[in-house]
């Protein structure tokens, strides 16, 4: 009987665990933010959780996006790339040209992600006429998302496409404004395939209207307004069912550069996440959260931020960060290449060597310590014994290399004038040749080129650089 009460109460009181995969973010102002947003979005034993953050046309600089990427790799964040373009005289967002398009795909293209799916939305609430060059403008949407999607899936058939997100409480009253219902129900009478080019749902998910809601209430204006979009998505396409990436949510709290007793404390607001969170993550079709927004104590989002001008996060946001949250384990393409290798010049038969062979990481993954478990099996010829190379608890990030030590022995070929290769997988096969038919001596079968720019570098070595 006690063991029964024992249970019971472990139910009662203990906080409830997040879906079986990850799915905790932040929307993120800036890449620099990453360096402490991780913090929270892994906090409690989570891994691999997400980040949205917006690109613009006119903030295409390779090292920035890099830095970005490889920070989310190195703190295990997935990114979510939220295309934008740039704003207008007006205070409007123009709309992309193709060769916009072309220009970001192209650019997202030359970085190195840090996971094999690479999760991008084409713009934002676009039945805001402000977002889409001054006025609402479906078919012309339809158009540069198809095109873009289509762009990126022959660029790399990796890249996750969400549709643009849409303000599921907008009135009807164009050209300023379309309601999401409109918004569907004409992008299906105009080009129904735009909804096979998309992979998942990007949905703002708010607790309307006025930002005032509850996390019980339910439907199109409630935080699981990206219900009513799968069943009216759904209704159109024949019951299609889509992920759903939540891209945007939250409440605006109090607390802010001026005080609006309209919303609700950092308290109130911070627990009505903390439920919310525990009924998203009871739907197997909501793949990840990122609340808007974590850090941006400034109008016209101060009353959203998680943080304040100091940049320390609402102590009432804590008990979200103490949710217990579980690991994603996204893929990654491991990859390297050979950058050098040694061997004797002379081999005696049956006897053991050292080499060394330099291997760049060319993939996304870290290997060693906690990382990827990077480890190459010989595939050598018959009469070749070798070991496998393996990393050890120091950490190799792409584009770094890495030395590996090796031991090996030749014996002869099972029949004579048969080639001896050694090698890994995945990488060329070295030949080494036999002096004699007796092959009794080898050495490694190397260009005279080869042999110059060996001389010349320990020419270098000895002579200049010493």
């Amino acid at each position: 009987m006690f063991l029964i009460f024992l249970l019971i109460f472990s139910l009662l009181f203990t906080s409830p665990i997040l879906a079986s995969e990850n799915i905790f973010g932040l929307h993120l102002t800036q890449v620099q933010d990453i360096n402490s947003a991780y913090k929270v979005i892994n906090s409690s034993q989570g891994d691999w959780g997400w980040a949205t953050i917006v690109i613009r046309t006119d903030q295409l600089d390779h090292q920035t996006w890099q830095d970005f990427f490889d920070n989310c790799r190195k703190y295990h964040i997935i990114p979510i790339i939220r295309l934008s373009t740039i704003s207008d005289p007006n205070g409007n967002w123009k709309r992309p040209e193709n060769s916009d398009i072309d220009h970001m795909v192209a650019f997202l293209n030359t970085l190195n992600w840090p996971t094999k799916e690479r999760h991008v939305i084409l713009f934002n609430e676009i039945n805001h006429g402000q977002e889409w060059g001054g006025a609402v403008d479906i078919k012309n949407y339809v158009d540069s998302a198809i095109y873009a999607s289509q762009k990126f899936k022959n660029t790399d058939p990796n890249f996750i496409v969400m549709g643009s997100a849409l303000d599921l409480a907008a009135p009807q009253s164009p050209p300023d404004f379309e309601s999401a219902e409109n918004v569907y129900k004409e992008i299906y009478a105009y080009k129904a395939d735009y909804f096979d080019n998309i992979d998942a749902i990007a949905s703002h998910s708010y607790p309307n209207h006025g930002f005032v809601g509850t996390p019980k209430d339910t439907g199109q204006h409630s935080i699981q307004g990206y219900q009513w979009e799968l069943n009216f998505v759904g209704s159109l396409k024949m019951g299609k069912n889509y992920p759903i990436y939540i891209t945007e949510t939250g409440w605006p709290h109090r607390e802010g550069e001026s005080h609006k007793n309209a919303f609700y404390t950092t308290k109130t607001t911070a627990e009505f996440m903390k439920d919310s969170l525990e009924i998203w993550s009871q739907d197997k079709n909501v793949v990840a959260v990122t609340p808007f927004i974590y850090n941006y104590p400034y109008e016209p989002f101060d009353h959203f931020s998680w943080v304040d001008k100091d940049e320390k996060m609402y102590p009432e946001y804590e008990q979200i960060l103490n949710m217990p949250k579980n690991k994603n384990k996204p893929e990654q393409i491991t990859k390297y290449e050979v950058t050098k290798m040694f061997l004797p010049f002379i081999i005696l038969n049956d006897t053991e060597y050292s080499g060394q062979i330099t291997i760049k990481n060319t993939g996304q993954s870290i290997w060693g310590g906690n990382e990827t478990n990077f480890c190459i099996n010989p595939q050598t010829t018959a009469n070749v014994s070798t070991g496998s190379l393996c990393t050890d608890d120091g950490l190799v990030y792409p584009n770094q290399l890495k030395i590996f030590n090796f031991k090996f022995k030749i014996s002869k070929p099972l029949n004579v004038g048969d080639k001896t290769f050694i090698s890994w997988e995945n990488l060329p096969a070295f030949e080494i040749s036999a002096f004699d038919k007796n092959a009794t001596i080898y050495h490694p079968q190397i260009t005279l080129m080869e042999k110059f720019e060996d001389f010349y570098r320990k020419y270098l070595n000895k002579f200049i650089f010493r």
